[in-house]
């Protein structure tokens, strides 16, 4: 992509945020996806809704970081049938900066200008989602090693206080493993148990519930391992990336580009998808990305991974 293709991208948008200029004085919530689903426009409502401001979901997936674990898939099916006429509202679960979940009923409305596709989304109503104490699965537990390799729960706490553990007790940790959706990391688990290692740790990927469980064991002393079992939401990704990339870009002196260029490089981003989600040109992304490397030390975009990450 050219940089004049670049800069005409960023003109056709001009006409739409014009026309919707109205919507900066609404007390409702609103904002503006183009075709890819970025966004290009949110008001003051809806920046303190969210917590965040439009610079930080332009230059992101703003599903990944807004809206609730699990809702993604319905929130992308709602915006298609949005773009296609076929759906005028809907339900949008929304999370905050601050981790407040609320469930957002939206209307939707279609504008075109030229060749640019936008799809306006008001808040019609926000409702508070009752919030869980703890993730459901966070818990730690004492095992005791049996003469097989195996182990028994001793003891068994979990994070949420409303989830009885003591019901576990004298079971065998495989079962709870199990139960989690951690089976896999029994492998590694198992290799502590047997006194063929003192630590070890495996992080799962999401499956339905868009959350990582990361289980570690460690051995406590020749009769008992320590297992516990962490859920991370895959939302908390792409922020976790960006608080590293935020102080690497600090620590190594990266001015303002440098950082943005930084951090969507991390995320797998190619240059011409950052030249569009910067609106620069693609020279300029290379120039920035050569700058990046350079002051970091890295020999190539997967060498950025080692030394940030």
């Amino acid at each position: 992509m050219t940089r004049a293709r670049s800069e005409q991208l960023f003109m056709d948008w001009k006409p739409i945020v014009s026309q919707l200029s109205h919507l900066t004085q609404e007390l409702r919530p609103a904002l503006v996806v183009d075709g890819a689903g970025r966004v290009r426009f949110l008001n003051a409502s809806m920046e303190k809704l969210l917590g965040k401001r439009l610079d930080e979901l332009s230059a992101t997936r703003w599903l990944a970081s807004c809206v609730s674990p699990g809702g993604a898939a319905s929130v992308r099916q709602l915006l298609g049938a949005g773009f296609r006429g076929e759906a005028t509202a809907g339900d949008v679960p929304l999370v905050t900066r601050e981790g407040r979940r609320v469930t957002m009923q939206a209307a939707l409305s279609r504008e075109t200008r030229g060749r640019s596709r936008a799809l306006v989304v008001i808040a019609e109503g926000v409702r508070e989602v009752e919030p869980t104490s703890a993730p459901a699965g966070d818990c730690w537990s004492e095992v005791s090693r049996d003469a097989h390799g195996g182990g028994l729960i001793r003891s068994l706490r979990f994070l949420d206080p409303g989830r009885e553990g003591s019901i576990h007790a004298g079971r065998p940790i495989e079962e709870l493993l199990t139960l989690l959706g951690c089976a896999p990391a029994m492998r590694w688990v198992g290799e502590v148990l047997a006194g063929r290692a003192c630590h070890a740790s495996d992080v799962l990927l999401p499956e339905a519930d868009d959350a990582f469980r990361v289980v570690t064991a460690d051995a406590v002393d020749a009769a008992t391992v320590r297992v516990t079992v962490r859920y991370l939401p895959a939302r908390l990704l792409s922020e976790l990336v960006d608080a590293k990339a935020t102080r690497t870009a600090g620590d190594r002196a990266l001015s303002e580009r440098e950082r943005q260029v930084l951090t969507l490089l991390l995320r797998g981003r190619g240059v011409e998808d950052i030249a569009t989600m910067l609106e620069i040109a693609p020279r300029t992304v290379k120039f920035h990305q050569a700058n990046v490397l350079q002051k970091l030390g890295a020999d190539s975009r997967l060498d950025l991974l080692r030394v940030v990450l």
